[in-house]
C-alpha cells in the first residue's frame, strides 16, 4: 500500500508531501480544485503513459513519488529479488516527466525499464472510475475470479497439468503425421545416432577431464626443476647426508648428543620431504600420450556439444530424440497407433478432471452470487440479480467451461452480460460491491474510487460510504468524493482547493483535523458554514463511526 506521495510541478501542484496510513480516506474539495490531479499521479506510478501536458507551465519536469509497503506482496518482492534489489519490504518509485515529453522510471532511484515498475505494482493499486474497464469487465477473466473465490487451485492445477500432457501427446502425434521421411533422411539420422553413442558421453566427464589438463600443465611447467632436485638429492645430498647423520651420531659426549639428534631429524625430515614430493609427481604422471588423449576427448566433446545441445546432457536427450525419430520412420504405423492410444488416455485422464471441476464450479457458484446479491442489497439495488452462468466450451488449459458474470439491474429484466449493462451510477455501486469480494482474493492492496458517487444522494450515498469502509477493512481505499455522506465514513479526510497568488492558480491538499473536517461536511452538505449544517454535520460523523 502507499504510505507516502511526493508530487513537484505537476499540472497545478508546485510541491506536495502527504502520508498515508491503512483505511479508508476521502478527498473532498470544489469542483475544478483538482482532486482527480492526484488520481493521475498516482496512476503514472502504476506505469500509466506519461505526457509532457502534466509538467507544470514554466517548469522543466514534473516528479512523482511514492514509497509503497510492500511487505506482505510476494509477486513484488520476488519480481524485486529477481531484479537484484534488495528491500526491507518498503520501495520508492519515480516517475519523472520532461517538457519535452520524455519520462525516466527509478525505483528505489535506480533508472528500470516501465515494464518493471508495471510489474512489481501489478496487484498494488486498483483505480476505478465511472468508465473503468477494470478487470470484473474482463469476460476472460471471469472463470479465474470464480475459481479464486471457490478456491478451486487444486483440482484446477490437475486440470491444467493433465492438459499439458495430453496436449504434449496430440502435438507429437501431429507432427509425426505431418512430417514425411525418405531413406536418406534415415541414413543421415542414423549417423548422427552413432557419432554420439559411439562418442559414449558421459556427465561430469568434460569437467574431469578439463581439470586433469589444468593440472598436468602445471605440473609440466616444473618438471625440469623437480627432475634436478630429485637429481641433486639422490646422485649428491642423499648419501653424503647419511653418512654424516652416521659419523655425528658415533660422537661420544652431552653436546654432541644434542647435535647428533639434530643431524639425524633433519635427515629424516629431508628424506620424508622428497617422498612426498615424488609422490605429488607420481601422482600426476602422464605420459604426452595421455594428454593428447585428454585433449583429443575435450575435442570430441566440443564438437558434438556444437552440433547437437550446450552440454552433454542435452547431446544425449538429442540421441533419444532422434532414436524416436528412426522408431518413427521404420515402425510408423506401429509408432502412430501407440501414439494415437497415449493421446485417447491422456484426454480421458483429463477430462476425468475437468469434469470434477466443471462440477465444483456448478455446485458451488450459487455462493458467490448470494454473496454478491447480499452486497448488492445493501449497496440499495434490491432489484438487482447476479448469476453467474456456465456454459461448455471446447477444453482447453483450465477446463471446459465459459464461465461469465451476468447482471440484471430491474425486476422483470432479462440477464445480460456484466460488461454491457447498467448505468454509470449503478455500474460504479455494482462494481463496489464486487470488488468488496474480488480485491481480497486478488491481494490488491490499494483501491481507489474517482467520483464513483456521482448522480446518487441520501441512503443510496450512505451505503456506498459504508461499503467502502468495510472494503478498508483488507486494503487501503481513496475515494474522490462530492458527497458528505460518502465523507463521513472516512478513517482520514483531505481537502483539496485551489488558490490564486501572483496570478497563479496552483492546488493545495491539505489534510484535516476533526474540527475542520466538520466544517468541511457542513459545507458540502449546504453550501455554507451555519450552526444548524455544522450540527446536521456532527450527527452525521457521529452516525458513520464505527
Amino acid at each position: 500500500m502507499i504510505r507516502n506521495l511526493y508530487i513537484q510541478n505537476f499540472v497545478l501542484i508546485d510541491s506536495l508531501n502527504l502520508e498515508f496510513e491503512k483505511g479508508f480516506s476521502s478527498f473532498t474539495g470544489e469542483t475544478g480544485a483538482g482532486k482527480s490531479v492526484m488520481i493521475d499521479a498516482i496512476s503514472l506510478l502504476a506505469a500509466e503513459r506519461a505526457s509532457s501536458s502534466f509538467v507544470m507551465k514554466g517548469k522543466d519536469r514534473a516528479i512523482i513519488e511514492g514509497t509503497f509497503d510492500l511487505s506482505d506482496d510476494n509477486h513484488a518482492l520476488s519480481v524485486l529479488n529477481d531484479a537484484g534489489f534488495e528491500t526491507d519490504g518498503t520501495a520508492t518509485f519515480t516517475r519523472e516527466i520532461s517538457a519535452n515529453g520524455k519520462s525516466l522510471a527509478r525505483i528505489d532511484h535506480r533508472v528500470v525499464p516501465l515494464s518493471l515498475m508495471r510489474n512489481v505494482l501489478l496487484s498494488q493499486i486498483d483505480i476505478h472510475g465511472q468508465r473503468d474497464n477494470a478487470y470484473l469487465l474482463n469476460v476472460s477473466y471471469h472463470e479465474h475470479l470464480l475459481d479464486e473465490f471457490l478456491n478451486n487451485s487444486e483440482v484446477l492445477n490437475r486440470t491444467k497439468d493433465a492438459w499439458r500432457v495430453y496436449d504434449r501427446l496430440r502435438n507429437e502425434r501431429d507432427e509425426a503425421l505431418a512430417e514425411t521421411y525418405n531413406e536418406n533422411d534415415l541414413e543421415f539420422l542414423s549417423h548422427q545416432i552413432s557419432e554420439i553413442r559411439d562418442a559414449d558421453l558421459k556427465e561430469g566427464e568434460e569437467e574431469e577431464l578439463a581439470e586433469k589438463e589444468k593440472q598436468y600443465r602445471s605440473l609440466r611447467a616444473s618438471l625440469e626443476k623437480l627432475n634436478a632436485a630429485f637429481a641433486i638429492y639422490d646422485d649428491e645430498l642423499s648419501g653424503s647426508f647419511y653418512e654424516l647423520k652416521r659419523i655425528v651420531s658415533s660422537l661420544d659426549g652431552e653436546i654432541t648428543e644434542s647435535i647428533a639428534e639434530t643431524v639425524s631429524d633433519s635427515y629424516y625430515s629431508l628424506n620424508d620431504a622428497m617422498e612426498q614430493l615424488r609422490d605429488y609427481l607420481n601422482a600426476y604422471d602422464m605420459s604426452e600420450e595421455d594428454i593428447n588423449a585428454i585433449e583429443e576427448r575435450l575435442f570430441t566433446i566440443q564438437r558434438l556439444k556444437r552440433k547437437y545441445g550446450r552440454t552433454i546432457e542435452e547431446v544425449n536427450r538429442k540421441a533419444e530424440e532422434m532414436e524416436a525419430q528412426v522408431e518413427m520412420i521404420t515402425h510408423r504405423s506401429e509408432y502412430l497407433a501407440r501414439k494415437n492410444k497415449e493421446v485417447d488416455k491422456a484426454f480421458n485422464a483429463y477430462m476425468v478432471c475437468a469434469k470434477q471441476l466443471s462440477a465444483l464450479r456448478r455446485d458451488n457458484c450459487h455462493r458467490l452470487d448470494e454473496m454478491i446479491a447480499k452486497n448488492l442489497g445493501e449497496l440499495m439495488l434490491p432489484n438487482a440479480r447476479f448469476v453467474t452462468s456456465i456454459v461448455e466450451k471446447t477444453p482447453g488449459l483450465t477446463g471446459i467451461d465459459h464461465v461469465e458474470f451476468m447482471i440484471s439491474m430491474n425486476r422483470g429484466e432479462e440477464l445480460k452480460p456484466l460488461s454491457a449493462t447498467a448505468s454509470g451510477g449503478e455500474l460504479s455501486r455494482l462494481m463496489l460491491g464486487l470488488k468488496e469480494i474480488f480485491t481480497r482474493l486478488q491481494g490488491i492492496k490499494t483501491v481507489i474510487f474517482d467520483e464513483i458517487d456521482t448522480g446518487v444522494s441520501g441512503p443510496v450515498a450512505t451505503a456506498i460510504g459504508r461499503k467502502m469502509k468495510s472494503l478498508s477493512k483488507d486494503c487501503q481505499v481513496f475515494s474522490v468524493t462530492h458527497l458528505a455522506q460518502v465523507a463521513a465514513c472516512a478513517d482520514y479526510h483531505y481537502r483539496v482547493y485551489k488558490s490564486d497568488e501572483n496570478d497563479r492558480t496552483r492546488t493545495f491538499v491539505k489534510q484535516m483535523n476533526e474540527d475542520e473536517f466538520i466544517d468541511e461536511l457542513a459545507l458540502i452538505s449546504s453550501g455554507e458554514i451555519t450552526p444548524s449544517s455544522l450540527a446536521a454535520a456532527k450527527e452525521l460523523l457521529e452516525r458513520n463511526r464505527p
